[in-house]
């Protein structure tokens, strides 16, 4: 373990501190928040055939984010490795008009929750395949930004805190309570897997949880916290990563 990631994993702990001191009020937060505005992250998704999953990527997905989930046009993103749950929800917010696209809302309509299950179960147990890193000094302070966020008075939580192996384990049954309410759900809200994704795509998405355009309370306010010059140099550690 390096040095970098044993103080990462330390501030995990500062970090659930601070989220458990919040929690009260972040659930207000929430509570207060119209229903239809509330994010679906919160179904397991059901048995999955993966065979069937195959299918449907080759004949739904492939145009636009290859056969084997690592598009080649970075406008649209890798579909690889990434996580079950995620993808599953995800597909779930474009079928209810939570999140909202011209191409996928059209498309995730026409699949059932069973056939959204058997796609991210295929896509996941695709290998991801990275990019090259055009400016490994860039990537460097991607790297610090990600393991320990941008310092006082800015972004205080470090990326991985969610979007690591073990950031997701730690913080996201926590954040599933927020979620969820507090009401017993024993469901999880799932963080994205950004190893490997187009760097272009990764910035298009912080820019647009920065504006509002699309909706995560957390998110919203992180991405609103980082620079430009940040989310360049995050984006361009995390498109190398396998």
């Amino acid at each position: 373990m390096t040095i970098r990631h044993a103080i990462f994993l330390l501030s995990l702990a500062v970090v659930m501190l601070i989220l458990t001191a919040g929690l009260f009020a972040a659930f207000n937060g929430f509570a207060s928040r119209n229903p239809s505005q509330q994010n679906s992250q919160t179904g397991d998704p059901p048995a999955a055939n993966v065979e069937h999953g195959a299918h449907i990527a080759s004949t739904k997905c492939a145009a636009c984010h290859g056969r084997n989930g690592n598009s080649t046009n970075p406008q649209y993103p890798k579909l690889a490795g990434q996580n079950t749950s995620y993808l599953y929800n995800q597909l779930l917010d474009f079928k209810s008009g939570i999140r909202s696209s011209l191409i996928m809302s059209v498309i995730a309509k026409g699949l059932s929750n069973s056939d959204a299950a058997d796609a991210a179960a295929f896509f996941t147990q695709q290998p991801i395949q990275p990019d090259p890193v055009n400016d490994k000094k860039l990537a460097g302070i991607g790297e610090r930004i990600f393991y320990n966020g941008t310092g006082a008075g800015r972004m205080q939580a470090a990326c991985a805190a969610c979007h690591s192996a073990a950031g997701n384990r730690m913080m996201m049954p926590m954040m599933g309570m927020m979620q969820n309410g507090m009401m017993g759900s024993t469901s999880v809200v799932t963080a994205p897997n950004l190893d490997g994704q187009h760097a272009s795509y990764i910035i298009n998405q912080l820019d647009r949880f920065a504006s509002g355009e699309r909706s995560g309370t957390v998110m919203g306010n992180i991405a609103a916290s980082l620079s430009h010059a940040d989310k360049k140099a995050v984006a361009e550690y995390l498109s190398g990563i396998q």
